[in-house]
């Protein structure tokens, strides 16, 4: 069985014992329900601003899973990743934010059209340019 660590994470739940990556899909699986929850409320009052539903519901499996990995122990784990994904959805959708963590290949559930105007050059670049983008 593969060790997280191997792939670039560090997945530690108890102190010394590293998590397995089947370990760490079912922990991921088992706050389905907020990520359903989640997607539900915000698709239905920011659908015409979002892409579409399964973008936002994807943003949002991967914002749970920085969720889990930026959980410091401390408290309830199921009410910081409640809180979590509700703030770092909000600050994507109403202010224009890139995921949490996300520097290199940054994604967003939005419409372009709703993109902040400090991004359109990179996002010009990456869909107008002559390296294989739309021409």
């Amino acid at each position: 069985m593969a060790s997280c660590t191997r792939l670039g994470m560090e997945l530690k739940r108890e102190k010394g014992k590293e998590m397995s990556i089947e370990e760490w899909h079912n922990l991921v699986l088992s706050y389905g329900h907020l990520v359903d929850r989640w997607t539900k409320y915000f698709w239905g009052i920011n659908k015409s601003f979002l892409y579409s539903y399964e973008d936002l519901h994807q943003t949002i499996w991967y914002i749970l899973m920085v969720g889990l990995v930026d959980f410091n122990g401390k408290g309830d784990e199921e009410k910081f990743l409640n809180w979590y994904i509700k703030n770092k959805v909000t600050s994507v959708i109403v202010y224009n934010r890139k995921p949490p963590k996300c520097k290199d290949a940054p994604f967003t559930p939005m419409k372009l059209d709703y993109v902040s105007p400090d991004d359109s050059t990179d996002l010009n670049e990456l869909f107008y340019s002559d390296e294989g983008g739309i021409t």
